[in-house]
């Protein structure tokens, strides 16, 4: 009998789901000790390549998978391949410290290619919505949550 609802795996990002993935390379850019499966992704200076994202980014790429013959705690070095996940999806991200989330609560990025709760503002100031939680969390440390990825390009501002 398969369990009910959605379980996050000890060593994959990708919960649920037959997203579209790309393999690109550690950007130039990229911090290799934050380059860890499960990090929101943005191009780097060259083509297909990619490194950590930051807060309230306006654009994305995808989620960093892990290394099939890795741990997940094993960090890419600049220069490797890697595969990303850029389609729809359920996935283990990890949310920062201190933020406070419920159920379908819209996420955003935040540093080092973590996700956040989006917060009240003008439209656009917050980054663009990358998905919604799909599972609480209220700690004060980094915790993985499965969150329901599907970035969508809204405004980067209010219109």
């Amino acid at each position: 009998m398969c369990p009910q609802g959605l379980v996050k795996s000890a060593n994959q990002v990708l919960v649920h789901g037959d997203p579209l993935k790309i393999e690109c390379e550690i950007g130039a850019a990229a911090t290799a000790a934050k380059m860890l499966p499960g990090i929101v992704v943005i191009l780097d200076n060259a083509d297909d390549t990619v490194k950590e994202c930051g807060a309230k980014a306006l654009t994305w790429v995808g989620i960093l998978c892990g290394k099939p013959d890795q741990l997940e705690a094993t960090a890419y070095a600049v220069g490797d391949q890697a595969m990303v996940i850029v389609g729809e999806c359920f996935a283990k991200l990890t949310l920062l410290a201190g933020e406070n989330v419920t159920r379908g609560d819209r996420l955003v990025t935040a540093a080092d290619g973590k996700v956040a709760k989006l917060a009240v503002g003008a439209m656009g100031a917050q980054g663009t919505v990358i998905g919604e939680a799909w599972t609480s969390s209220n700690v004060t440390v980094d915790a993985e949550i499965i969150m329901h990825w599907h970035p969508c390009l809204g405004p980067a501002a209010a219109s």
